[in-house]
């Protein structure tokens, strides 16, 4: 019924290579590609180890961890961190020269003076907070209570 494909090999055919094994242009390749990963290595090492996640995403991980314990489905979820988000980013924006709020535009634009990260963070934080105590009253106490106290910022303001 079907014929049997013809199968090829490499066996019959050399290979050859453009240096000489232990040529000086080999030993200078191998040197340059060693100290580029050796580098590589060493940068990447510290930045794991200097950088600690974002505002956004320690409240990100909070609004996931209130969605599993609140049993949402799938539609649900999607609009509950779509509003924690919008909230973020309307926070965001009013400390942002050109980036515009979705409900307000840009009238609740801050002064140029007050665009700095501490203000920033302090916003997206209480508006992540609000919006995910709202949303997800179970977990105020056990998940963005103690955000907010990590955060250095009184729930109660």
């Amino acid at each position: 019924m079907f014929q049997p494909i013809a199968s090829y090999t490499n066996a019959d055919k050399v290979v050859k290579h453009k240096f000489v094994r232990g040529s000086r242009c080999d030993w200078h390749i191998r040197r340059t590609l060693l100290t580029a990963h050796a580098l590589l290595a060493i940068c990447s090492a510290q930045v794991m180890a200097q950088s600690t996640p974002t505002i956004v995403v320690q409240w990100n991980n909070a609004a996931l961890q209130g969605v599993r314990d609140s049993k949402l489905g799938p539609p649900m979820v999607a609009r509950a961190l779509a509003i924690v988000h919008t909230c973020i980013f309307d926070a965001w924006s009013a400390y942002d020269k050109k980036a515009v709020g979705t409900q307000f535009g840009a009238r609740l634009r801050r002064p140029k003076w007050e665009h700095t990260d501490t203000n920033k963070s302090k916003a997206i934080s209480f508006a992540a907070y609000r919006a995910a105590i709202d949303l997800f009253p179970v977990d105020k106490a056990t998940v963005f209570d103690p955000l907010m106290a990590a955060s250095g910022y009184p729930p109660t303001d």
